[in-house]
């Protein structure tokens, strides 16, 4: 027998997080490319990033032909969210960085390191990262990377740089859908992940 969920947030009825999203007008739009194994996972971000800003497309596969939209984006005015060795640092506001579109990977870094060279188009884009990244929050994944945020984090924390947009509403969401998935864990686990 499936559970209902809520129409909105997608979350059983139980675990709805509604009365914890706040909408974000970004101006900047962000384009995710969501690795296909991403999708379906009940700790992926994204969903979150979905409810929250208004300005968000995500395309999911896991080769050049599910991502053709991608050929459609202005060059000049697109960056590529990517810890690439010629990286533009976001944080740098004297760096003249016009930006219509940002391009986010989403998925473990094997995965996302796969689309970076799998999708042609990627590597014409000029890359940006982050000069040094605030706190993960983030604790029900584990990373291999020290510098590693997930992707909701990552997106709030590019849009904060570039749009001095608050990253409230996404902390908000991340700490409901923790708290939900920290109910169904034994107390010793949840103990465990609430230490990190």
């Amino acid at each position: 027998m499936s559970r209902s969920l809520c129409e909105k947030c997608q979350f059983v009825l139980a675990d709805c997080i509604c009365d914890q999203l706040q909408s974000v007008n970004n101006q900047i739009h962000v384009v995710v490319l969501q690795h296909r194994s991403e999708e379906n996972n009940a700790k992926n971000t994204i969903r979150l990033a979905k409810l929250l800003y208004k300005r968000i497309t995500v395309l999911t596969g896991d080769n050049s032909d599910d991502f053709s939209e991608l050929n459609s984006l202005p060059l000049a005015t697109t960056a590529l969210l990517y810890p690439g060795e010629d990286a533009e640092t976001l944080e740098n506001t004297s760096t003249d960085l016009n930006l219509t579109h940002l391009i986010v990977l989403d998925g473990t870094w094997k995965k996302a390191n796969k689309l970076f060279f799998t999708i042609d188009i990627l590597k014409q884009l000029r890359q940006v990262s982050f000069a040094q990244l605030p706190d993960n929050r983030y604790h029900l994944r584990k990373a291999n990377r020290s510098d590693s945020l997930s992707s909701l984090e990552a997106i709030a924390y590019a849009l904060f740089c570039k749009e001095a947009l608050p990253m409230a509403p996404a902390y908000s969401a991340l700490d409901a859908m923790m708290e939900n998935q920290f109910k169904y864990m034994p107390a010793e686990v949840r103990a465990r992940y609430k230490s990190k």
